[in-house]
């Protein structure tokens, strides 16, 4: 089981996208995936479910009186399951952060897990409780960003952050990658941050590009390639996911 926290603490970089079109990318190849919703704000859940109505979500989880196995449901198709968030989740943090077992409560609940070939978590925008337990339970740290200035800000927390928990937990967690999104290829600012971005990730060859059909297909709960498969966008992350899978096969 290959497992992918997709993270940046700032907000806007498009974890939730990038989230929801890779675990369905991966599902539409017939690997059974899991898709984590570890935000608060439960975007990624919302595609799939009612968050409001949802009975039991990852707050469950961090309550102690779940386990994942009780928590996961269907989405998409046969292929594909998610573990649903909530805004109760975010009343866990001030619980969880005072457990000495609070960093491991995600990575506990995966071992019992076997049937799942690929686990996506998608991290919220912080560095809070919730990704420290994505880090800790992951293989590896999928980045996407934007070739802005205030996304290079966060890079240095983002870094210190990851290298503590290799170094003193996870020393198995490696970065898969940067993938660039909300890309305007022939801007100055792109053309300036993109050669420095370089230097602090890996950053993946297809990029994505800004553009309408990412926010229409949201709105229509769909991932990119049901909502419209011929657009550059839904080209773009088949390539990325292609991308991600030879890497992974090195």
């Amino acid at each position: 089981m290959i497992t992918i926290a997709v993270a940046n603490q700032k907000g806007g970089e498009g974890k939730t996208t990038t989230s929801l079109n890779l675990a369905m990318g991966l599902a539409r190849r017939n690997l059974k995936t899991l898709l984590i919703d570890m935000d608060p704000q439960a975007n990624s859940t919302g595609i799939f479910l009612n968050p409001e109505t949802v009975e039991k979500d990852l707050a469950h989880l961090f309550q102690n009186s779940a386990h994942i196995k009780d928590i996961i449901a269907p989405a998409y198709n046969e292929h594909l399951w998610i573990a649903p968030s909530s805004m109760r989740l975010a009343e866990m943090e001030t619980v969880s952060v005072n457990s000495v077992e609070a960093p491991y409560i995600l990575r506990d609940s995966l071992s019992g897990l076997k049937d799942f070939e690929f686990v996506i978590i998608d991290c919220p925008p912080s560095l809070s409780i919730f990704t420290v337990n994505s880090l800790v339970a992951a293989n590896y740290v999928l980045i996407p960003l934007q070739a802005e200035k205030f996304s290079m800000d966060g890079i240095m927390g983002l870094q210190q952050t990851i290298s503590s928990i290799k170094k003193r937990i996870n020393p198995d967690l490696e970065i898969l990658g940067a993938l660039i999104t909300q890309l305007k290829p022939q801007t100055l600012l792109t053309k300036t941050i993109l050669p420095v971005l370089t230097k602090y990730f890996r950053i993946f060859e297809h990029t994505i590009s800004d553009g309408v059909a990412i926010g229409e297909s949201h709105l229509a709960k769909k991932s990119v390639y049901d909502y419209n498969r011929s657009s550059r966008q839904s080209q773009e992350y088949e390539g990325f996911i292609e991308e991600v899978l030879n890497e992974l096969k090195k």
